[in-house]
């Protein structure tokens, strides 16, 4: 109700105002004066509701119940009373309207907190200026009234900067102001203390003994005992001494002590040690003893009559903004600002704790500076300081000040030096503000323990008070930790309680990286005094402060895992998991990243990781992380799937976000196998077998393991290891995941399922180790190179070569090559030694040659120099493989017995083919062969890659060592002095034939006699019973063998037949409804397609023309399934929504569902499942209802494109990547997370899953190999179930043009037996959106997105026969059906199909064609029975028609 009378009031102030401010007779003075007290009676109220003192919104949005904010929103809505009140009032006005001037100024001081000073004070010009007058020259009250304005102008950094002169000569004089002041300050409260005893309550007992608000400051040298401390609390003001209280009863003593302000500045959180009394509740006495209270606790505001205390309030205010500037800082020394703010400090001889206050702020500001912060420690400021009562509004103030002393090193080595009874006074006050002041001095405690943790002594003595509950309490506390129930809060108390995190996560970042570093060297001194060799570790005095780099704490992070025994007890960790402090922070990262208003959100995370990645160097908090944390919604997720979510980036973009949850994964998967004191390993010493019994027997480190590869750990990892962006701290990141990956590589599941990765199998890492994504950060890079060679060593199983650029398979064809014993027959090569001898002209030494030799006389010396150099590949056409080199077709001139060779390697430029230095090459000694792929020097022989070995320390350099003249001339050793040759013709020619052999798609060790003539080639395994590759044969083969044609047979019909598709229909929608899926009916005599507007409709396979269509929904039909031996039809719609429908003369909705798709069960269709998000629920076909929910929170994959499915038995199902037993209803195994899109499928046989390109075993549940073409495919099985069609899943960003992947407009079969690629069919449109096949397989549908002429789509459902080619290519010779490229691409839309063929899964790669080569060539050697996804090779013909040009003889000799 007096919040209503006062707006009332108001109000009837300004309309009086409005009717009557141009009539003179109207008292302007008057009606200004009455609004003020107004103003000044509610800040008293607003001051009763305990605000923040620190907080200066608005009063109306601090707090929104005030009535003060309702008072200053009603004047300013009023803009013409406030442009009158500044512009005439206060500025225009004559100076002789002093009255006026005071009314005017007394309204703007009290509007003040939520006044828009930038508005008042920089867009009103002479305003400042004249306050600086009256500031100087006036009298009061006037004069401290435009003191406490200046204050308010003065916080704007352009006005202060701009009146710096004024300033200058202002801030002296209003020190020399404070001085008289306070002096007349003290002569009040004298003679005002006599009365105020004689007039308050319960004076009598103040008569008698009377309590001062602040303890008596304790000297350095002497030292007091806890009786004398108990009494010390409180000391007399006049006449008393202590000890005079010793014969007064406990009553009497408990109300003094409770009236008392310094009541408050006890240690609330202990016991005194002699005759202590018990901290009575304040409720008992609140009644009593507020008159006293309120002065210490709020303190008051009045502006009229202008006191002494708020006169000097006033100009505290205006003194804090100019302590911060450098040049006035010898002012505050000059006149002596210490001896004032010590003086307002003491509420001994101040009752204003307001001016306490502001004397506080003023100090705070002036400890901004080093030099006044060493001047305040030396007059003993602590102490003085810690005196303020507790709770008041001074003790705020306190928290300023003790938080800005602890940024200066020297000063806080003083304040650790102080006497031992203060500091623990230090400590137990920034813990009282830490947990029950307001929330700014929250901050200001919590910011201050972040600087002094690194100080041991203060460390102790938090941990002495209990100080890690208190700091853990201030978080889980607040509102927004409240998962349970969700209040609403106003965006101001969100960002309070936001910053709160973000200062408490670094004061616990520091408490744990301290005691991080004292234990590490407790572990080094105990490690040094049992080794007398070692250097003694230097502990660090405890009031210096611990330097805690990024760098130090890593470190010392690793020596604790390492050398920490495994029993031992860490007391910061104990007491974590106790208080569930990692529980907690795992919580807190994991609602963070939704905090999207707030800009230190960051911060905030990165030092709670920090946080978590000191406390996981234990054991107990590595397992910690594998709990659940709980969210809103009654959601919960484990806290390492919170981590690998901040590693990936997705959830927040910020690198160092990234690289601090990358080290928590590290320390959790990197840790050593065995430790001290029996280890978390696998057994207990090296000589004992028995395992440890710790959790039920399991190992902590295959725990950590598994939790980070079900939380899908494995596809962030491997996704950073790719990753580009940010460039400067992509490298880091690489380094950091590849680390990870080397840490989980230890696990014998994770290695068997990244060994069949494209990472490895592709060399896809080798590319990744040529050079760094920014080339400054070479450093970084060395260490990715450092970790990916040890993760190639683990899953290869060896170690590996310094320069390992070959992928898994071609390691195994190495070791073959390296093994194999090489022969030639002696006799050819005398024969080119004739023949060179003959085009040199050397015809003596050649008879001579041909006689000893015993040479044929008639035959024809062999050319084996081409006469021009032979053509090489293309730099940016070289495979990364190792491809055969056709002869140049200027060769064909030699003789056809003899063909001459080459040696088919990239060379650097013909000067070095032409070079003698090119017949020398490195000795043919048996040994691995150095792959060098995708470079374009030649490929480096044994003796060479032991050079490059040692030279792989400037591998980073720039490669210009590849374009000298010959690689002889790099070798060490080969050049023994001139003349000398260490190099052999029989080495040359070994070395030769063995690079031959390297180039065999299957090498054998055992060889025959190699020729120089012939090009070298091992036997393909193909028996004589293997079915011949051409389809006229295998026919043949039919009448006389097997039915199939032989070994192989079905694969090779079905290559030929699923490579073969003619278009021979094509259906439009008439009503431009457009199309989404397709299927053929029951009794194939139609074709069904859904469309945009909710219809399907059925077409004649006959006629072409529509027969029926029947409407079940208003939205687009997204896919639908038809009932084999019933009418019913499962629909799902597009808006997420599904039904179960029956067909026929009448249409009808038997069941509708929330789930986004549905589909029958596979072997008996009586039951329906149906997926929504990452839940699957089978449902009963009679009844529709739901006998059966599929969802596991803590295994969900959370795919994009979730589809649950029954495999073939209807007794297992996958639903978002987790095979569940439908029997029991309990989840089997969850599959690794390769994908975000695509859920997976079983394969018709039962035994393997496919989950995008992964293909799981469902008896082992291990990944059998990567089939990379079908990334991001949907995958569409024939009846028969052995080929797999295959269409591109485009997402929805992906639909611009120029981001769309060439694969959209194609789809692609498959042999499902052993997922070898068959063809890939281009249909030349936008893309794809479903196909079908019929029950014989013979006919495939496809809807296909078309681009119209005009710019527009058209949808259009084309009928393909499969098996069959178009009438083009019918009519043209078998020989050129093989090339498929050459096809005319100007055929019509409805004949268009190209078919073409791929090697690799890379969206940036051509179409090539190598399918054709199973087809109808029978002299092509291809083979089917391996997956051309893994290798490229270029096949050559058995009867040598097609010589293999080898140029590396002619570049040897």
């Amino acid at each position: 109700m007096a919040a209503l009378d006062s707006l009332a009031q108001l109000n009837s102030l300004l309309e009086e105002w409005t009717q009557n401010q141009n009539s003179s007779s109207f008292n302007v003075i008057n009606s200004l004066h009455r609004m003020a007290e107004l103003l000044e009676r509610e800040t008293e109220e607003y001051y009763k509701m305990d605000p923040d003192p620190f907080d200066d919104r608005h009063p109306g949005r601090a707090v929104p119940t005030c009535a003060l904010g309702h008072l200053m929103k009603t004047l300013f809505k009023n803009e013409d009373f406030m442009s009158k009140l500044i512009s005439t009032y206060l500025i225009s006005s004559n100076r002789d309207q002093t009255d006026l001037h005071i009314a005017a100024s007394r309204l703007l001081l009290d509007v003040m907190p939520g006044l828009e000073t930038t508005t008042v004070f920089q867009e009103t010009d002479g305003l400042v200026r004249r306050l600086l007058h009256w500031a100087e020259v006036c009298e009061d009250p006037l004069r401290s009234y435009a003191t406490g304005l200046l204050a308010g102008a003065m916080e704007l950094n352009d006005v202060a900067d701009k009146f710096k002169d004024s300033n200058s000569h202002l801030v002296p004089m209003m020190l020399t102001r404070l001085h008289k002041l306070k002096c007349d300050y003290e002569k009040e409260n004298e003679e005002n203390t006599a009365v105020e005893d004689n007039q308050r309550h319960f004076g009598i007992f103040a008569k008698e003994s009377e309590r001062s608000p602040e303890k008596k400051i304790s000297s350095g040298s002497s030292k007091e005992s806890g009786a004398e401390n108990s009494q010390e609390s409180s000391s007399p003001i006049k006449g008393s001494t202590k000890g005079d209280n010793s014969g007064k009863n406990d009553r009497r003593e408990s109300m003094k002590r409770a009236l008392s302000p310094s009541y408050y500045s006890d240690d609330l959180y202990r016991f005194k040690k002699k005759s202590r009394i018990r901290d009575d509740s304040i409720t008992e006495f609140s009644n009593s003893s507020w008159a006293e209270m309120k002065c210490y606790v709020i303190g008051t505001y009045s502006l009229q009559p202008l006191s002494t205390a708020m006169k000097q309030r006033v100009i505290l205010q205006y003194l804090r903004p100019m302590a911060e500037y450098q040049e006035l800082i010898g002012a505050a020394f000059e006149h002596n600002a210490l001896d004032l703010v010590f003086f307002y400090m003491d509420l001994r001889k101040n009752s204003d704790i307001r001016l306490a206050f502001e004397a506080l702020r003023y100090t705070a500001n002036l400890l901004c500076h080093k030099k006044f912060a060493i001047e305040f420690l030396t007059m003993q400021g602590v102490q003085r300081t810690l005196q303020v009562p507790r709770p008041s509004v001074a003790a705020c103030g306190v928290s300023l000040c003790i938080y800005y002393l602890s940024y200066f090193e020297d000063a806080m080595e003083r304040v650790c030096q102080l006497p031992d009874e203060t500091l623990a006074e230090l400590v137990s006050y920034t813990l009282w503000l830490l947990e029950c002041s307001h929330d700014s001095s929250r901050c200001h405690a919590a910011m201050f323990f972040g600087q002094a943790f690194p100080y041991r002594v203060i460390l102790n003595l938090f941990d002495q008070k209990d100080g890690l509950r208190r700091l853990f309490n201030v978080i889980s506390t607040l509102q927004i930790m409240d998962v349970d129930e969700r209040r609403d809060v106003s965006d101001d108390q969100l960002f309070t309680m936001r910053q709160l995190t973000r200062h408490v996560s670094l004061a616990l970042k520091k408490y744990f990286e301290a005691h991080l570093s004292h234990k590490v060297e407790e572990i080094k001194r105990s490690h040094a005094r049992s080794d007398d060799n070692s250097s003694p570790v230097h502990e660090v005095p405890a009031y210096k402060a611990l330097k805690l780099t990024p760098e130090i704490v890593q470190e010392n992070v690793e020596i604790l895992m390492e050398l920490m025994p495994v029993r031992i007890h860490w007391a910061p960790e104990i007491t974590c998991h106790k208080l569930g402090g990692i529980k907690l922070l795992c919580q807190l990262i994991a609602l963070a990243p939704n905090w999207n208003s707030f800009t230190g959100k960051s911060e905030m995370i990165k030092n709670v990781l920090d946080v978590i990645n000191v406390l996981v160097s234990t054991p107990r908090s590595q397992l910690a992380l594998l709990e659940s944390v709980p969210l809103y919604d009654n959601l919960s997720t484990p806290a390492v799937s919170v981590l690998i979510g901040l590693a990936e980036g997705e959830v927040i973009q910020d690198p160092e976000v990234q690289k601090s949850a990358l080290n928590v994964i590290i320390n959790c998967v990197c840790g050593p196998v065995d430790k001290l004191g029996g280890g978390l390993g696998r057994y207990i010493g090296a000589g004992s077998k028995k395992k440890i019994n710790l959790k039920v027997g399991e190992d902590i480190l295959s725990k950590m393991w598994n939790g980070v590869r079900i939380n899908n750990g494995i596809m962030v990892l491997l996704k950073l290891l790719s990753i580009k962006t940010p460039i400067t701290d992509a490298d880091c990141i690489r380094a950091l995941a590849c680390k990870a990956l080397v840490g989980l590589s230890r696990s014998e599941t994770v290695r068997q399922i990244i060994s069949k990765l494209p990472l490895f199998n592709n060399g896809q890492l080798q590319l990744l180790m040529k050079e760094p994504v920014l080339h400054d950060k070479q450093q970084e890079h060395i260490k990715f190179c450092k970790y990916a060679n040890e993760l190639l060593e683990r899953v290869v199983g060896k170690k590996s070569s310094a320069h390992l650029d070959a992928s898994l398979e071609e390691i195994r064809r190495a070791d073959i090559v390296a093994q194999t014993r090489i022969t030639f027959q002696e006799k050819e090569l005398l024969q080119l030694i004739y023949s060179h001898l003959q085009s040199e002209g050397l015809t003596e030494a050649a008879a001579a040659l041909q006689k000893e030799a015993s040479l044929p006389l008639s035959i024809t010396p062999p050319n084996v120099l081409p006469v021009q150099p032979c053509v090489f590949a293309s730099p940016h056409l070289a495979s990364p493989r190792f491809t055969r080199q056709i002869s140049h077709p200027l060769a064909s001139h030699i003789t056809p017995d003899v063909p001459s060779t080459s040696s088919g390697l990239h060379s650097n430029s013909s000067s070095q083919r032409d070079s003698p230095t090119n017949s020398g090459s490195t000795p043919g000694t048996p040994g691995p062969i150095r792959f060098h792929l995708g470079r374009q020097h030649p490929q480096a022989s044994p003796g060479l890659g032991q050079v490059r070995a040692s030279n792989s320390k400037s591998r980073f350099s720039s490669e210009k060592d590849c374009i000298l003249s010959s690689p002889a001339w790099r070798t060490k050793g080969l050049l023994k002095g001139q003349g000398e040759y260490d190099m052999t013709l029989d080495k040359i020619v070994t070395e030769y034939l063995r690079k031959q052999h390297a180039l065999c798609r299957n090498p054998v060790t055992t060889c025959p006699p190699m020729s120089l003539f012939q090009p070298h080639r091992c036997p393909e395994p193909r028996g004589r019973r293997m079915a011949p590759i051409n389809c006229t044969s295998r026919i043949y083969n039919r009448m006389l063998g097997p039915k199939v044609g032989g070994i192989g047979g079905p694969s090779v019909d079905r290559k030929f037949i699923y490579s073969r598709f003619r278009p021979c229909q094509s259906y439009r929608n008439a009503d431009d409804g457009g199309m989404l899926c397709c299927s053929f009916s029951r009794d194939e005599q139609y074709l069904m397609y859904g469309t945009f507007w909710g219809d399907i409709k059925l077409v004649s396979l006959q006629s072409g023309e529509e027969t029926a269509s029947y409407n079940f929904h208003q939205v687009a039909i997204e896919d639908f399934q038809q009932a084999r031996d019933s009418d019913l039809l499962l629909i799902s719609y597009e808006d997420n929504g599904s039904g179960v429908w029956t067909y026929g003369d009448v249409v009808d909705n038997k069941y509708s569902f929330e789930d986004s798709h549905i589909e029958f069960s596979k072997q008996v269709q009586d039951r329906i499942i149906g997926t929504k998000d990452e839940t699957a629920n089978i449902y009963d076909v009679s009844t529709g209802q739901r006998i059966l929910k599929l969802y596991d929170p803590n295994k969900a994959n959370n795919y994009l494109k979730n589809r649950a499915t029954f495999n073939p038995t209807d007794e297992l199902v996958l639903n978002d990547g987790v095979l569940w037993d439908v029997r029991s209803g309990k989840s089997i195994h969850k599959f690794d997370k390769f994908n975000s899109n695509i859920s997976g499928v079983f394969h018709p046989m039962g035994l393997e899953i496919i989950i995008n390109s992964e293909v799981w075993d469902i008896r082992n549940y291990h990944l059998l190999h990567t089939v990379p073409a079908l990334n991001q495919c949907q995958i569409r099985f024939n009846n028969l179930g052995d080929v797999i069609y295959a269409i591109y899943v485009m997402d929805e960003e992906m639909d611009d043009f120029k981001v769309r992947s060439p694969y959209s407009s194609t789809f692609r079969t498959f042999d499902s037996t052993d997922y070898s690629s068959i063809a890939t069919i281009d249909v030349k449109s936008k893309s794809i959106l479903d196909l079908c096949t019929d029950k014989s397989d013979c006919y495939l549908a496809v809807v296909e997105n078309l681009n119209t002429d005009l710019g527009t789509e058209e949808f259009v459902c084309k009928l393909y026969e499969v098996g069959k080619l178009r009438d083009e290519e019918d009519n043209q010779p078998e020989d050129d059906d093989e090339d498929l490229e050459e096809v005319d691409e100007d055929d019509d839309d409805d004949d268009d199909s190209h078919l073409i063929d791929f090697n690799d899964s890379n969206d940036e790669d051509f179409l090539t064609d190598d399918d054709d080569e199973d087809e109808d060539d029978e002299d092509n050697d291809g083979n089917e029975d391996e997956n051309d996804m893994f290798s490229q090779s270029e096949g050559y013909s058995e009867d040598g028609d097609d010589d293999i040009s080898d140029d590396a003889l002619f570049e040897l000799l």
